[in-house]
């Protein structure tokens, strides 16, 4: 008996509890673009068209600079609809009914070459949070704007599903704007 009540619970957590999305759906209008690409044997171009910073701070000195952002995965968008509606619903891939959002942190940088940095982002999918690399290059004045490119090893966050490639490509242009909350 007592197996079962705790299996009606949990059944009834997962159909009733969904995750709170109040964040998600307030988001205003995205800052710019991220995009990357999963290759299946051809380059399928994934957007997300919902998301935003939720923290910035010292924009203008890198070195110190504090971001943090959220995106909506359920606006994740592609042009290959059976693709993108496949991937959104599958446990092995997004599984957006359980993890709706993802986040990404970055609690400063290190100068590189060229006028670029790399830090190490917290970026956290699918309830895992991993450090990703990220180099990027930002503009020395307000508004900042910033062009930043990584990898991804899609199966440190339990990607399991067969055919694209371990290293998923990702690429960020926004514009941080000092002061803007979501």
């Amino acid at each position: 008996m007592f197996k079962l009540i705790t299996t009606l619970t949990f059944v009834a957590a997962f159909l009733f509890l969904q995750p709170d999305t109040a964040l998600l759906d307030e988001l205003p209008t995205a800052p710019g673009t991220i995009e990357f690409i999963g290759d299946a044997g051809t380059p399928n171009v994934f957007t997300f068209e919902n998301w935003g910073f939720t923290k910035i701070e010292n924009a203008g000195d890198p070195e110190n600079i504090r971001v943090e952002a959220v995106f909506d995965v359920r606006s994740l968008k592609c042009d290959w609809k059976e693709l993108e509606e496949s991937i959104l619903k599958k446990k092995d891939y997004f599984f957006v009914k359980k993890f709706p959002e993802a986040r990404l942190s970055i609690n400063g940088a290190v100068a590189t070459e060229e006028g670029k940095y790399t830090t190490e982002a917290l970026l956290t999918l699918k309830g895992i949070s991993k450090k990703v690399k990220l180099v990027f290059k930002i503009s020395e004045e307000a508004p900042y704007t910033v062009h930043a490119e990584g990898v991804i090893q899609r199966r440190i966050f339990k990607f399991t599903g067969d055919g694209p490639e371990e290293e998923v490509p990702v690429k960020v242009d926004a514009v941080l704007e000092v002061g803007r909350e979501n």
